[in-house]
């Protein structure tokens, strides 16, 4: 069933991480109401660094968010994962509103509010401008995610806060990626090695000593987040290589002349420490606790067919009797997942490191960098290489991410028909690995760039549920917006047409 946490344990988690990682990650102002009379950490006595300590580990994603925001979403339309149970719908090419709800409020209630009540602190003070630009560069990380996933949404007037607007206007995304961009380029620029002042252990990405490659001094975490704001960047600018390619080469040669990700070491990754306690755990090793989903038959189809040595990683045997590694077909009804072939158990789970509740997560990393800039080399934009060179380093970095080290495993894999460099189809190589890169961390990247670029090729599915069995191009917004926030969700809709699966967001011509 759908993991659910009471408002209590919600609580508890984060105090006992709190304890865990040497400082405090506060609890929401919004995640209940009418407890702020009795709760003493209150938001008004959050720190920034507490405020954004809790928008960086809530916004990768805690357990519940990432089932029903992440997982049940993208991770299936973009066939990671099949479903396996016949009550859960998205799968099927349908909207379920209690999930979508969830993670929208989640981000516009939850950890999105923390991280603006953050900047708002720290934008009066000079000396806290590598804590502001920081934070700001977050807040463009998650805006670009929930923009991606339903349009035009709010965002200038998002945040207002508890008194004042309470019903935001939806900015258009056209207008929303020109935004983050703007603010991606003016938050780099302004981190400044001259300041002191850093988050340092809130800084849970870069300078928390349990980092996953820990910066060794303010500087080189000032560096680290000046790449990945630029890697962001980046991917921001690709995303509009359709819609808008001229303002997209400018993005992507201004976001390579500042400066991106460079090696391994600068990835932004999440560190879970596999504790007892939820929030410190990997999302996904929760979630496949469930056994509410098996790794998808298009996933194994695209491993068997290339040879990848990825397969006995991403896929787990089915179990001890019976060692094959077997993929569920995407988009069974629920008639059909009560038939005896297929019976849950006679499909893979996930490999074994995506059960390991201290798997982290990669949320950019310099694999997904080494392919967008073989895409910015084939498109005439990133002189620096070629698409070849890009592409096989981005292969490289992906087959060690997921534990292939020796170089002779990567050189034969890279020979393989349907792996090895042709320019003739180099954007679908390019896509497909990457797609494969993000298995396991990334469903939300994967599923935009499945949209934008029509790769990988997918399996249709039989039951066609709202979209004739098309994937979906966005999820549908809320309920609880149709109903108090009418107006500016009529404006929307008559913007960017009809609040159905099937209607395209901006970038995705």
């Amino acid at each position: 069933m759908l993991s659910r946490s009471s408002t209590a344990d919600f609580r508890r988690a984060a105090g006992r991480l709190a304890l865990g990682l040497g400082l405090l990650l506060a609890p929401s102002c919004t995640d209940r109401f009418e407890e702020i009379n009795t709760d003493p950490t209150k938001a008004a006595n959050a720190t920034p660094d507490q405020l954004f300590a809790r928008a960086l580990k809530y916004g990768a994603l805690y357990d519940n968010d990432f089932q029903v925001g992440e997982h049940l979403h993208a991770n299936m339309w973009v066939q990671f994962f099949a479903n396996a149970k016949p009550e859960f719908n998205t799968d099927r090419y349908e909207s379920n509103d209690t999930w979508s709800s969830t993670f929208w409020a989640s981000f516009y209630a939850g950890f999105g509010m923390d991280l603006q009540q953050a900047i708002r602190l720290l934008q009066p003070d000079p000396t806290q401008v590598n804590r502001l630009s920081q934070a700001r560069i977050w807040r463009a990380f998650l805006f670009q995610r929930i923009t991606d996933y339903w349009g035009d949404v709010p965002y200038t007037e998002a945040f207002a806060g508890a008194g004042a607007n309470v019903q935001p206007a939806y900015d258009r995304q056209e207008a929303i990626y020109h935004d983050l961009m703007g603010e991606l380029t003016a938050a780099e620029a302004a981190l400044d090695d001259t300041q002191a002042e850093n988050f340092g252990p809130a800084d849970l990405l870069y300078a928390n000593p349990r980092a996953a490659n820990p910066a060794p001094d303010a500087v080189t975490s000032n560096r680290r987040w000046r790449h990945f704001a630029n890697s962001l960047r980046l991917r921001l600018a690709m995303r509009l290589s359709a819609v808008a390619p001229a303002l997209a080469e400018q993005q992507v040669r201004a976001a390579l002349a500042s400066g991106v990700m460079s090696s391994t070491a600068e990835s932004a990754v999440m560190r879970n420490t596999g504790e007892g306690i939820r929030i410190t755990q990997n999302p996904l090793a929760v979630v496949l606790l469930f056994k509410d989903s098996r790794v998808s038959a298009t996933l194994v189809s695209y491993l068997r067919r290339l040879h990848d040595p990825r397969l006995a990683v991403y896929v787990a045997p089915v179990s001890d009797a019976n060692p094959s590694l077997a993929g569920l077909p995407n988009g069974l009804s629920a008639t059909e997942l009560t038939l005896p072939q297929y019976n849950p158990s006679n499909f893979s789970l996930a490999g074994a490191r995506f059960s390991n509740p201290a798997h982290d997560q990669n949320l950019l990393t310099y694999a997904e960098v080494c392919f967008l800039r073989a895409e910015a080399c084939l498109r005439g934009w990133d002189a620096t290489g070629t698409a070849e060179q890009w592409y096989t380093t981005g292969v490289r970095e992906a087959l060690q991410q997921a534990g292939i080290n020796a170089p002779a495993a990567q050189d034969e894999y890279l020979r393989q028909p349907g792996v090895q460099f042709e320019l003739g189809r180099a954007l679908e190589l390019i896509i497909t690995q990457k797609w494969l890169s993000l298995f396991g961390h990334n469903g939300f990247e994967a599923y935009a760039e499945y949209r934008r670029t029509g790769f990988p090729v997918l399996q249709p599915i039989s039951n066609l549920g709202e979209t004739t069995g098309q994937v979906p191009l966005r999820l549908r917004y809320p309920l609880s917006e149709r109903l108090f926030n009418s107006v500016s969700y009529l404006q929307a809709v008559s913007h960017q047409g009809p609040d159905l699966l099937t209607t395209p967001v901006w970038w995705d011509k």
